[in-house]
């Protein structure tokens, strides 16, 4: 009965050596794979902040392209502003120069 506690014990003892090598190997083999994936990390990090540092570069050309849009519509809507109000200049000139003249001629003659 003895020999069945020690054989018994001599397989506990032998699986756990057997899973401490299983583990080594495991992670012996894994370590390449995990180099691996921290070398991938890395390279998605590095062009992560390339386009984060391209987007802030395009929202700056955006604010600029932006503000160039705004000054030309301002631009745009004084000068059609000006042309509407043209008629009515043309009319107040034309009766502010008519009596001048008139003046002019009357004081002549």
């Amino acid at each position: 009965m003895e020999w069945i506690g020690w054989l018994s014990l001599a397989i506990v003892v032998g699986a756990l050596i057997f899973l401490g090598i299983s583990a080594f190997k495991t992670f012996k083999s894994m370590k390449p794979k995990m180099d691996h994936l921290k070398t991938a990390q890395q390279r998605i990090q590095t062009e992560t902040g390339k386009i984060k540092t391209e987007t802030d570069e395009l929202k700056v050309h955006q604010e600029h392209i932006m503000a160039d849009v705004d000054h030309a519509k301002q631009a745009v809507t004084l000068t059609v502003n000006e042309a509407k109000q043209l008629p009515q200049n043309a009319k107040f000139l034309a009766k502010t120069a008519a009596p001048s003249r008139k003046n002019k001629k009357m004081a002549k003659a």
